[in-house]
């Protein structure tokens, strides 16, 4: 069977290049609900105050060993997972192609022989002949379709947003040494 010359315009390259392009927007909402709930589960009490850790050390105060607790919020001591996609490269391939091929060949042969003897005592006649006629075709039709789709994202590990940056500031700024 042909390809038809409108098939390459009926691919939905829409949906073949769009869909991709939209999962990479859900990943790059579903990496900020991410952060979202890293900070949520690890950083916060279930009340919505900061979780803290405490450390206890030996410090020496003019020449006495004393026990210091250190107390910090966790979200200052721990990576904050903030993902973003860098670059997104889509490649597309489509090759359709057909081949038609046909073939007729004829071929007519004829062959006539005559022969004629007459014999005067029975006055015999003799004729022979013959024909033959041979016809071939032949028809092949092949359609190729190949399509190719490669995509590649690359999400690195982004900077801290501003807003984000001011809060572990000021919650640096709480880090207590007793």
């Amino acid at each position: 069977m042909p390809v038809s010359p409108n098939e390459i315009a009926s691919i939905n390259f829409s949906a073949m290049l769009g869909k991709p392009l939209t999962a990479v927007i859900d990943a790059q909402a579903a990496a900020a609900l991410s952060t979202v709930d890293f900070i949520n589960e690890v950083g916060l009490n279930d009340d919505g105050t900061v979780k803290n850790v405490e450390f206890s050390y030996l410090k020496d105060v003019d020449g006495t060993a004393s026990l210091v607790k250190l107390t910090t919020p966790l979200l200052t001591i721990v990576p904050i997972p903030f993902l973003r996609v860098a670059d997104t490269t889509i490649d597309f391939n489509a090759k359709i192609s057909s081949v038609t091929k046909v073939e007729t060949t004829a071929s007519h042969k004829l062959d006539l022989s005559a022969e004629l003897s007459l014999r005067w005592a029975f006055g015999r006649f003799k004729f022979k002949g013959s024909y033959s006629y041979q016809k071939k075709k032949s028809y092949s039709d092949e359609a190729k379709r190949s399509y190719s789709m490669n995509v590649k994202i690359h999400a690195v590990q982004d900077e801290m947003p501003a807003g984000m940056s001011r809060v572990l500031d000021m919650l640096e700024e709480s880090i207590t040494e007793a």
